[in-house]
């Protein structure tokens, strides 16, 4: 009888597969698709760019699983301020010899209610912060500020530190003596070897910045200016911060791609060592956060909605909301940071991010994380709730309620980060990269909307080399010269409601192929994960959830 029901329920699935036509199979893309033997084949265009290999964001370079460091104190919480009794636990723990793993241990901080009239700060390498949860009877950190000063002005009225700060005083420090310069006319996006006029001061494992030059030439070819952009220089480098895995003869080979072109016509680059004296090995978890407000500060005005014009007479007014902003804008913040992570955390009412991670971090994992009720004015320079401007961060499985842009990099530092199966609620503008050529990110099976744009007269082109990879909401993509953003099998409209009075729809479309339906395979991210180190690295990854 059991052999009966499996032979019917084998022919019921057979029969069913009959009656599946083409248009059931997820497409595959012209640029990146899986080959007759299943590993994915790279198009590249006529100068030898392709779409990159992301796979090297997150802690320790992507699939190694998040660890769990030894409790080395435990702290309950008391009556008034706690921020003086965590501090000493914490500069008592830095004070330790690290471990084999490199970890000094881990704190924990009790369930309860602490209240903060100070910020924390962890400065040493192998320190854990861990509660008992990030829910409402978990472990609480509740940040008070004092008042602001009134004399402050311009963005002295904001300047403020975050709730907790992780961080050393310095960070990399270039050998420009070491400084090699890179002989190829053309080293594409996604390349990973190049030619150096001499390879005799490098060797196997060293810690290098390949720096791409844009000089004023490039600028022009960006058609951007000063007065165009903001205010902002548009000359700047690049330093991807890599490691040496071979040498043969001149030709260095780095451990992760280039996500910006280096073209000799543009300045060309060079490869640089470096020291470096970030801290690393340092986690927050399963704990919440909330930001003190003013609640009787409210008001009705948004910004950044769909009006035409930017003055006043053309804001957007709705419902009255709380809008105080005399209180702390970022939940945890990293400065000088690499591998490092924040997980199974709540962040309510800060003003700007639940978690940023600052220009010189690299490889760092946030996940499982939640922000809710950000309080502030929705406009702009608010709300950028899980801000990446550093190299090779992922962010997975978060949750944004009501932030502007809530996944999102800033500037040129912020590049090959990813932002895997994460979801915006309510939001009040796109994610994306925001500003000053933010480069080779990618946003894989987002939902929210998005954009990789011209933000007109404010800041330019805001990324390059982007890529969008079955995502669902309204998005807008455009292309840059020089480089190019990418949509494939996003499910939504090519257009966008927020901002826009700053954009530019002369400028050209990105390359976008399959709209309204997911391509193959489902995550561009695990996908190359895989191929690069194995399975264990994607259920490393995978069984990261919910831990």
């Amino acid at each position: 009888m059991k052999t009966k029901i499996s032979w019917i329920i084998m022919l019921t699935l057979f029969a069913n597969s009959l009656f599946l036509s083409a248009q059931d199979i997820p497409p595959t893309t012209s640029l990146v698709y899986p080959g007759i033997d299943g590993k994915l084949v790279y198009v590249a265009d006529s100068l030898g760019n392709t779409i990159p290999d992301f796979s090297n964001a997150g802690y320790k370079g992507g699939g190694v699983p998040i660890p769990t460091a030894a409790i080395k104190a435990t702290v309950w919480p008391i009556l008034g301020d706690n921020s003086e009794k965590i501090q000493k636990v914490i500069d008592s723990i830095s004070n330790l010899t690290p471990d084999a793993h490199g970890f000094r241990g881990a704190i924990l901080l009790k369930m309860g209610y602490y209240r903060l009239e100070k910020p924390i700060y962890i400065k040493a390498s192998g320190i854990v912060l861990r509660g008992e949860g990030m829910g409402d009877t978990g472990t609480i950190l509740y940040g008070v500020l004092p008042p602001r000063d009134p004399n402050a002005t311009g963005r002295q009225r904001f300047a403020r530190p975050d709730l907790i700060n992780i961080g050393a005083e310095n960070g990399t420090e270039p050998l420009e003596d070491s400084k090699q310069t890179i002989t190829d006319n053309y080293v594409p996006v996604g390349a990973v070897s190049f030619n150096v006029k001499s390879a005799k001061g490098f060797k196997k494992g060293d810690k290098v910045f390949v720096r791409r030059f844009g000089n004023e030439d490039w600028v022009k070819e960006l058609k951007m200016k000063d007065d165009i952009a903001n205010s902002r220089q548009w000359k700047f480098d690049i330093n991807y911060d890599r490691e040496i895995i071979n040498i043969n003869g001149n030709t260095i080979t780095i451990d992760a791609p280039i996500f910006t072109a280096i073209d000799s016509r543009w300045g060309g680059g060079e490869l640089l060592k470096y020291n470096d004296n970030r801290i690393e090995n340092v986690g927050i978890e399963n704990l919440r956060g909330i930001s003190d407000y003013d609640p009787t500060v409210r008001t009705t005005t948004y910004g950044n909605m769909d009006r035409d014009k930017l003055d006043k007479a053309h804001q957007y007014q709705g419902e009255e909301y709380y809008s105080d902003e005399n209180h702390y804008f970022n939940f945890i913040g990293f400065t000088n940071v690499k591998n490092a992570w924040v997980r199974n955390v709540t962040a309510l009412h800060f003003a700007y991010s639940a978690v940023i991670a600052n220009g010189e971090t690299k490889w760092i994992t946030v996940q499982d994380c939640v922000s809710m009720e950000p309080v502030s004015v929705r406009a702009g320079g608010r709300r950028f709730t899980f801000k990446m401007n550093g190299q090779f961060c992922l962010v997975q499985r978060c949750v944004s309620y009501k932030g502007r842009h809530s996944f999102v990099g800033e500037g040129s530092t912020s590049s090959g980060n990813v932002f895997l199966e994460c979801k915006a609620i309510n939001p009040y503008s796109t994610s994306e990269p925001h500003g000053y050529w933010v480069n080779g990110i990618l946003y894989d099976n987002i939902q929210a909307p998005l954009t990789a744009r011209y933000w007109d007269f404010v800041m330019g082109w805001a990324g390059a080399n982007v890529v969008f990879w079955n995502c669902e909401g309204d998005f807008l993509i455009q292309q840059p010269p020089t480089a190019q953003n990418y949509s494939f099998g996003h499910i939504g409209v090519n257009a966008v409601i927020f901002n826009t009075a700053l954009m530019d729809l002369t400028k050209p479309n990105g390359h976008v192929e399959s709209m309204d339906k997911h391509v193959t395979p489902k995550s561009l991210y695990l996908t190359q994960l895989k191929e690069r180190l194995g399975i264990e690295a994607v259920n490393n990854t995978l069984l990261n959830a919910d831990q």
